[in-house]
């Protein structure tokens, strides 16, 4: 069961709460507008400055205030998509902050509804992030060591050639046999993790 660690009883779980809360002042259809532009930023990963300033001045909104519901908002929901949370567990979350009705209501509906293109981006963006562009391995056994338990030993050495905001680094890795083994598994792990989505 996975839920969000918010810094319990800390100021942010209540700066988080106050923020979101302010959304209870608003209409069904001004929550609603609010709550798809968020979603909109999550899904694009960019900001509608124009929709948020046209929304503000139609609704007499200071955009101070509403920056801070879209900011607490965003928040909630991108660590919310980072735990993978439910729709339902989203629900609650946002009941523990003491945020219920409509809100709640209007969220979970936009969750479930967007969920699957939330995650494939999030995939999408964290295997961008330091790609591998190749990889090369070499095979050996310790000749000589100073210490007598590792002469005979087998390892394995790694060259990772990783993409780095567009230059390219050499990552070195040298492993025993075991904890190549080890490795490999986790690589597994993580690759029925990726296809799972």
């Amino acid at each position: 069961n996975r839920s969000l660690r918010i810094s319990r009883g800390g100021t942010m779980e209540e700066k988080l709460a106050g923020d979101i809360k302010k959304l209870e002042k608003l209409s069904k259809a001004q929550v609603t507008t609010l709550i798809g532009l968020v979603f909109s930023t999550l899904t694009s990963g960019v900001l509608p400055e124009e929709e948020i300033a046209e929304f503000g001045s139609t609704h007499g909104i200071k955009s101070k205030g509403l920056k801070e519901i879209l900011k607490g908002l965003l928040y909630f929901l991108s660590e919310c998509l980072k735990k993978n949370l439910s729709a339902e567990s989203v629900g609650n979350e946002l009941k523990k902050l003491g945020i219920g009705g409509t809100t709640t209501e209007i969220v979970c509906g936009l969750w479930k509804k967007t969920f699957a293109q939330l995650a494939k981006i999030m995939k999408n963006k964290t295997l961008k992030v330091n790609q591998l562009v190749d990889l090369q391995w070499k095979f050996g056994v310790t000749a000589s060591s100073d210490s007598l338990s590792r002469v005979n030993t087998c390892f394995l050495q790694l060259r990772f050639i990783i993409n780095q905001d567009n230059s390219v680094k050499d990552v070195l890795v040298e492993m025993t046999l075991q904890q190549f083994y080890t490795f490999l598994q986790q690589m597994e792990a993580a690759k029925m993790q990726c296809e799972s989505f």
